[in-house]
């Protein structure tokens, strides 16, 4: 399935419910008592139809994290930095006691020493051993061998023995030669481990064995190059089409925006479950089973950062070229009657609140976004009704520009009443109730829409 098609019919759902919804929801409640057709305004339609394509919540990540360890054998002599501090490439994070260190190499060497000298002292009783055994009675022959066996593995430990001890000093002698640990990148410290620290008031003995294993101090994250990362539902994960451009908008100001492109989705590493996430099915004999839908971190990059803050909460949509300035109105077909003849139309207010089909004249088609230049027969003050059956031509017109979201007595009771799938209405955004604005999938009917989306994502 190509772009176009994908995005046509995300729109194509959304007009749908625009259309339908929002007529059978006004439906009979018009000042004249009869069958009324709500129309919106062309200005309004071509300045938000881009509502209706996908949007993710996001946030700015940094594209590396560095993880400073810390010899759990030595001692900090003096932390340099504290959480939320920003630091440079060099610069000093803290700085190992190097009296400690001293005391520790001049103890690794003696004990290296003695295990040479025992080392001679082992092979030393090897050659006794042997001499004396070409020499013993045969009776006396087993009891040679054993000591010959003992004193030649004692000499293998002890050879092993002086290896792990080389290492240890050589490990000594660089850290005693650098106590200061440095940044290895521009970022900022995320988090200090203060309680791994020997001397802490809340100490705590990190995982290690007793050759000193290192655990991680200081977590820093990096700066300057940054990534967004979302969430999408396993249901949706088609919609994700890796090496597409998409557009990263604020949440403050959605005018403001960045370009980026779309990277893969990290299976390997599903995020953590939340209220939304599992969903009822029945089998064949009628019992309900619970089912887990799991959802999964993609990732853009972006191509330039200037002005992103990390941590930035933005959204992330697909790049069809919603942003271009074009002249003219562009309608979306689906607006449009007998597209394909010569004589197309749509219907429209008469001026006088009735409707009429107005005959229009079509320019130039843009595919990407399944929109017609109006060459002819509109103007962005005019007002037109979504395409349906219902629409008859003289219907008392009203404009449905400034309609209010039903509350959820109201909407329950549009349910018990009226036909399935006919009780929703979309907003300008094109976000309609019941719908978690980070996922694009259905909210449990008794769940509260802002809570339930992660991180407060309700898109604008």
């Amino acid at each position: 399935m190509n772009k176009r098609v994908i995005i046509i019919g995300g729109i194509a759902a959304a007009l749908a419910l625009i259309g339908g919804g929002v007529w059978y929801w006004m439906k009979g409640k018009g000042s004249s008592g009869k069958d009324t057709a709500y129309v919106t305004t062309v200005g309004s339609l071509t300045e938000n139809i881009s509502g209706t394509l996908n949007r993710y919540a996001g946030v700015v990540e940094p594209q590396k994290t560095v993880e400073v360890k810390l010899d759990s054998s030595r001692a900090v002599q003096q932390l340099m930095v504290e959480e939320g501090q920003t630091v440079k490439a060099g610069d000093q994070l803290f700085i190992y006691d190097i009296s400690s260190g001293e005391e520790e190499l001049a103890t690794a060497r003696l004990e290296l020493e003695r295990m040479k000298t025992e080392a001679v002292s082992y092979q030393e009783q090897i050659n006794t051993y042997q001499r004396e055994k070409e020499k013993a009675p045969q009776e006396d022959q087993l009891s040679y061998t054993i000591q010959i066996q003992s004193a030649q593995m004692d000499l293998k430990k002890n050879e092993y023995d002086q290896k792990k001890k080389a290492a240890e000093i050589e490990k000594l002698e660089k850290t005693g030669d650098s106590p200061v640990v440095t940044s290895e990148i521009d970022g900022v410290v995320k988090k200090i481990k203060k309680s791994i620290m020997k001397g802490a008031d809340d100490y705590s003995d990190p995982d290690s064995d007793s050759s000193g294993s290192e655990s991680t101090f200081i977590t820093i994250l990096g700066t300057g190059n940054y990534r967004v990362k979302g969430k999408i539902n396993e249901q949706n994960m088609g919609d994700i089409l890796e090496g597409e451009p998409v557009i990263i908008r604020s949440r403050q100001d959605t005018q403001v925006t960045w370009r980026g492109t779309m990277g893969m989705v990290d299976t390997e590493h599903p995020a953590e479950q939340d209220q939304n996430s599992d969903f009822i099915m029945s089998d064949s004999g009628g019992d309900d089973q619970q089912t887990t839908s799991s959802s999964y971190p993609f990732y853009v990059d972006l191509d330039s950062t200037e002005g992103l803050m990390l941590g930035q909460h933005v959204y992330i949509e697909t790049d069809v070229g919603q942003e271009n300035q074009r002249d003219g109105i562009w309608l979306n077909e689906l607006y449009i009657e007998d597209v394909d003849t010569q004589a197309p139309y749509v219907w429209a207010s008469d001026g006088n609140d009735r409707l009429e089909k107005r005959q229009i004249t079509l320019g130039e088609y843009d595919e990407a976004m399944g929109e017609y230049l109006i060459s002819e027969g509109l103007t962005v003050d005019d007002c037109i009704a979504f395409p349906s059956e219902s629409l008859q031509e003289g219907m008392a017109v009203e404009i449905s520009d400034q309609l209010q979201i039903p509350t959820e007595d109201q909407e329950r009771k549009e349910k018990e009443q009226g036909p399935d799938g006919a009780q929703e209405i979309i907003d300008e955004s094109g976000i309609y109730p019941g719908m978690d604005a980070e996922q694009g999938i259905p909210l449990p009917a008794d769940t509260d829409e802002d809570a339930a989306a992660p991180e407060g994502e309700v898109a604008p």
